[in-house]
């Protein structure tokens, strides 16, 4: 994700690539489910954090949306049901807090 948020020309375009085709796995694996292992949180989806959360958080902050509901619906409805997940929301830093920090470092990296 850093090449394809920090990248440039081809090194970019061929990490977004590669980033989508990883997000095309983890949709074929979800399926019509609502988490990896059907309707209830695993341990697949808290290792999926990084993913789920993160990830958003990321895009926001730097400006670089590559996930959509246009492109991965499945993905981005298992995201959608994993920060809402009562099992795992309060547990998660607060978000506003997060994408604050983050948008203060990209600006400063783009200086």
């Amino acid at each position: 994700m850093g090449k394809a948020i920090f990248g440039s020309g081809e090194e970019s375009n061929k990490a977004k690539e590669e980033l989508g085709d990883l997000i095309k796995i983890l949709e074929n694996e979800l399926k019509d489910k609502n988490f990896f292992v059907g309707d209830k949180f695993g341990f697949a989806d808290m290792a999926g954090n990084l993913m789920a959360y993160w990830m958003g958080i990321v895009e926001e902050a730097s400006g670089n949306i590559f996930v959509t509901s246009e492109k991965f619906p499945i993905f981005c409805n298992w995201r959608n049901e994993y920060v809402n997940c009562s099992t795992i929301k309060e547990y998660l830093p607060p978000r506003d807090e997060i994408l604050a920090h983050f948008k203060a470092r990209f600006a400063a990296a783009q200086k």
